[in-house]
């Protein structure tokens, strides 16, 4: 095992794989991790075709947390976390692309909401969790319901688009301008069939068809409640965070985007 600082409680010592999401949540097969310093700049679409990078045998994940960190999250979060994979798994492989389903489940919010944060720590730098003391306390704590950095933290979930997804993806923090749009977007994301999730910073859901869980937290540790989810089926093929075009989407917009190119004189 490698030694580094643990990207949870942030003590330096030897670190363990973390699979992200759980292995039992479908990430027990080995996955093609490509470099996004060769992806940008290159041709999207041939890249989809042939895709490039280096195979780990594990499933997605890294070396992240500390031995302690890793079992005690697993043992309060995982298991209802997989058990909501599981359920939901079969509607990201017949709702139709960008459509939606209304769902109704009996499941452990509080501690799916937790897994999912995990998660997110894991696939950020250690920094991230060193910035946001109170919420390692809250991941570190199960019967925690109290985390000021919840204020301006939020998540988003989208069902994964089997069918149409020909990637996934998990970034660290992002930044994203938009056009028109004085506030720019400040999120995470971790795209593995069957969810997209997306952790937000800034306050904002950086797209309208992501479905707010934030309510999650209000839950007691353990207690199972039914809720009403309704997920958009979203699909993954480009290395943008939050983008969820299909491939036929991606070709007409490099499509336009040649046209424009064409008619635009250049700047002398």
């Amino acid at each position: 095992m490698p030694n580094g600082q643990c990207h949870l409680c942030g003590n330096f010592g030897p670190l363990t794989f973390e699979h992200v999401p759980p292995s039992a949540a479908f990430n027990d097969r080995r996955v093609l991790e490509a470099d996004i310093h060769k992806l940008i700049g290159s041709d999207l679409l041939a890249d989809l075709k042939n895709p490039t990078g280096k195979y780990n045998q594990r499933g997605s994940g890294k070396f992240t947390l500390c031995g302690r960190c890793n079992n005690d999250t697993g043992g309060w979060y995982g298991r209802a976390y997989v058990e909501f994979v599981h359920r939901i798994f079969p509607f990201c492989q017949t709702v139709q692309p960008h459509q939606f389903v209304d769902l109704r489940y009996s499941i452990k919010p509080l501690n799916i909401f937790k897994q999912i944060l995990v998660m997110f720590c894991s696939a950020s730098p250690p920094s991230f969790a060193q910035k946001h003391p109170s919420l390692v306390r809250y991941l570190l704590n199960p019967e925690s319901i109290d985390c000021d950095d919840l204020r301006n933290l939020q998540l988003f979930m989208s069902l994964y688009d089997v069918k149409n997804s020909n990637a996934t993806r998990q970034s660290g923090i992002t930044s994203r301008i938009e056009v028109g749009n004085p506030q720019a977007h400040l999120y995470s994301e971790i795209s593995f069939p069957p969810f997209n999730l997306v952790m937000s910073l800034s306050g904002t859901n950086p797209e309208d068809r992501l479905f707010d869980i934030g309510w999650f937290a209000q839950f007691p540790f353990n207690e199972r409640r039914e809720v009403k989810l309704r997920l958009h089926n979203l699909a993954v093929n480009s290395y943008f965070p939050a983008d969820y075009r299909t491939v036929g989407e991606l070709e007409a917009t490099l499509a336009e985007n040649k046209k424009l190119d064409e008619i635009t004189p250049p700047i002398l």
